[in-house]
């Protein structure tokens, strides 16, 4: 079932079980006043009939014949019993009827009126003094006329009900199919789209703020996102072939050298070293590659608290071993009582990846130069890295977090572009930030600011 259909039919319900619930409270409510109107006629009855037969000798004629005709106008099957104080039926009007027990007359005795049911019948008992003696009075009779305008009324609600449910299922229908009509639209325009025209969108409704117009600006947004990645990753794929391409096409060169004639052992150890070269440079490619990859799946890394501090030092070590004839100067603040400032929840070896990533490549392009490491406290942890080598142009310095770029003064620094936009990814992913400044010539610095 269509949701429009759906919800068609479950406002039509509500709307039939509301009036349902209206109607039933209103017909209970109007046959309880009807018997509480009767109970009370019967009531003013029971006296009218104790005034005729117990009062004749103390009445004007005047006053006496006035009751009399008032008492001759008859409730439908109207009976009048009176009883004694002995509870003993002395007089019945129009009867017969079945006569009250003497407990039920006593009761009414005590209470001065008592309202009750005789079979189909309502009744009423009052209490009556007189000269005469004191007496108890039951009128009773059946409510011809409000039993009609029940009927009546019961027969008026239920033509409404089922005239109500009918005519609220076609209004319902009619408007909930004006109220989906954006809705059909919608699904059109999104049927049309596929991967071949991502650069289409939905049309937006002007002036509107509705749900609707949300989900419209929404699915733009996510196709926003969408253009975005396909195109990344298609860029990302022609780039990847082609850094892929140069070190496989060097490390085949290189074999097919080597068989094309018998060599000196020594030349054969230069090809295999170079060989060997060619294929680190592609397994490097490829672990950075599947590194990315890693890192844009949904799938969230493991984080703790770590020291700072202890993963610089332990980098620093590494690359003292790999580089030991370039110099590194490391200054921490120890102003602080502690190093729990030092302290921040993260990966420990994604951490360790940017630190290693952003000194290795100021070391590479520092030559001999030292290359200047100052970690201190703004609010939260800093790094601050600084070489001396021949800087960042201006017009690169945002290029260089693209991946595969090199920076036209690169030269033969060995590297594949991808150092720095893993730093900055992990970065992102941790919610630290990373700021570069940078003059051709006297250097670079990279900050890494450690806290949100």
């Amino acid at each position: 079932m269509s949701l429009r259909r759906n919800l068609t039919f479950q406002s039509t319900f509500v709307f039939a079980v509301t009036l349902a619930v209206v109607f039933t409270g209103t017909y209970i409510a109007f046959r309880k006043h009807t018997q509480t109107l009767f109970f009370n006629k019967l009531a003013d009855r029971a006296l009218i009939a104790g005034f005729v037969y117990f009062e004749k000798d103390e009445a004007t004629r005047q006053n006496y014949a006035r009751k009399e005709s008032v008492y001759q106008v008859r409730l439908t099957d109207e009976v009048i019993q009176v009883y004694d104080r002995e509870q003993k039926l002395i007089f019945e009007d129009h009867g017969p009827s079945a006569p009250l027990s003497p407990a039920q007359v006593r009761e009414i005795a005590a209470a001065g009126r008592r309202n009750f049911y005789a079979g189909d019948r309502q009744a009423v008992g009052i209490f009556y003094q007189d000269n005469q003696g004191d007496f108890v009075i039951v009128a009773s009779g059946v409510d011809a006329t409000g039993e009609s305008r029940l009927q009546t009324l019961a027969l008026t609600m239920l033509v409404f009900f089922f005239g109500g449910i009918g005519l609220n299922l076609l209004l319902n229908a009619v408007l909930s199919r004006r109220t989906f009509r954006p809705f059909a639209e919608t699904i059109r325009h999104v049927n049309r789209i596929s991967t071949d025209n991502l650069h289409l969108r939905l049309p937006e409704r002007s002036g509107s703020r509705d749900e609707l117009q949300q989900l419209i600006a929404t699915f733009n947004h996510f196709l926003n996102r969408l253009e975005t990645g396909v195109r990344s990753r298609k860029l990302f794929v022609r780039h990847a072939s082609h850094e892929l391409k140069t070190p496989l096409a060097a490390l085949i060169g290189n074999l097919q050298v080597s068989l094309q004639e018998n060599r000196p052992e020594a030349e054969y150890r230069e090809i295999l070293r170079n060989a060997l070269d060619d294929a680190e440079h592609l397994q490097s490619i490829l672990e950075g590659l599947l590194l990315l990859s890693n890192l844009d799946s949904e799938e969230s890394f493991p984080v703790q608290d770590v020291q700072i501090d202890e993963i610089l030092w332990d980098v620093l070590g590494k690359l003292a071993y790999t580089y030991p004839q370039h110099p590194i100067e490391v200054e921490i603040e120890t102003e602080k009582e502690n190093a729990d400032w030092l302290r921040v929840r993260g990966n420990e070896g994604l951490l360790a990846i940017v630190l290693k990533n952003i000194l290795e490549n100021a070391v590479k392009f520092s030559g001999n130069r030292s290359v200047e490491v100052r970690v201190y406290d703004d609010n939260g942890p800093e790094v601050r890295i600084e070489d001396h080598g021949s800087g960042i142009p201006a017009g690169e310095q945002q290029a260089v977090f693209d991946l595969f770029f090199r920076g036209s003064n690169a030269g033969t620094v060995p590297g594949h572009g991808m150092g720095l936009p893993l730093v900055r990814r992990i970065l992102e992913l941790h919610g630290f930030s990373l700021e570069l400044t940078s003059e051709p010539g006297k250097g670079s610095v990279f900050l890494i600011r450690f806290h949100r």
